[in-house]
């Protein structure tokens, strides 16, 4: 993979040192010891870049998920995956480096509660941490298993996240107090400009999550969390169309494909 990087690196191509320690297995079982297995795996490969490819772009990497002792598998939808992400991307802006983690990952082999829970604990961290990249939307199984419906659960997911990492800006604007004074005790905001003007900026808008009375959800056919993103996914897989690629550009592809093909062989 080093080798791999370095070709990247020739062309000028950004590459990322992605380390995986699972602690109390690959790395010390501490997230702390951990962590700095990962980070003298990624500097380590910083410098061999940088001394063959001076300023060639990198990106700090990490995807440090705990060991779980009872199953011998990576506990990839755990907090620790969080935390360390957030470590990560911290160590990552201390450096002056752009960074990658892994996050908003589970463990659970089918969209639901689990998958939900796991994904906001190791992706919520990352994000407060101002972490450049965070891979795992739309993924379970530990990264094993892609699901359409999974990434629009993940995009609402995400979406909160972002809403809450925005926090509340505090501005003559924002307190509203010539609004507040307009209205008057017992009145309502309904109807104000100020309100049409910041409800999208101030308020997380949902496309899944169902927000109506009990009596509604149920005339409408008491659809869980899952099987409403299944027939979103349908709609979208049916009325997009893929936009085609320039001819020009399918010539190369293949031109580069032809090349690699007879470079194959002949390795």
């Amino acid at each position: 993979s080093m080798e791999a990087a370095l070709e990247f690196s020739k062309a000028d191509v950004p590459v990322m040192f992605f380390g995986m320690p699972q602690p109390g297995a690959t790395g010390p079982v501490t997230l702390a010891g951990s962590l700095v297995v990962n980070n003298a795996e990624v500097l380590g490969c910083l410098v061999i870049t940088q001394l063959t490819c001076p300023g060639a772009p990198v990106i700090y990497g990490a995807g440090i998920a705990a060991f779980d002792m009872r199953t011998l598998k990576r506990a990839g939808g755990g907090p620790e995956h969080g935390l360390t992400g957030a470590a990560a991307a911290e160590l990552a802006s201390y450096y002056g480096m752009p960074s990658i983690v892994g996050g908003f990952v589970s463990t659970a082999k089918t969209p639901g509660a689990q998958a939900c829970y796991e994904k906001f604990a190791s992706g919520f961290p990352p994000v407060f941490s101002g972490c450049s990249m965070i891979a795992g939307i739309g993924l379970l199984d530990d990264c094993t298993t892609l699901a359409f419906e999974e990434i629009l659960i993940d995009a609402e997911i995400v979406k909160m996240v972002f809403r809450i990492a925005q926090g509340i800006e505090v501005n003559d604007n924002t307190l509203a107090l010539d609004i507040i004074r307009k209205v008057g005790p017992g009145g309502n905001f309904l109807a104000e400009k100020h309100t049409l003007q910041n409800l999208r900026r101030e308020h997380f808008i949902p496309e899944l999550t169902d927000r109506r009375s009990f009596e509604a959800w149920i005339k409408d056919g008491g659809k869980d969390l899952v099987k409403m993103a299944k027939e979103k996914v349908k709609v979208i897989l049916q009325k997009h169309h893929v936009q085609p690629l320039e001819k020009e550009a399918q010539k190369e592809i293949k031109n580069i494909i032809k090349k690699a093909e007879k470079d194959l062989v002949a390795y």
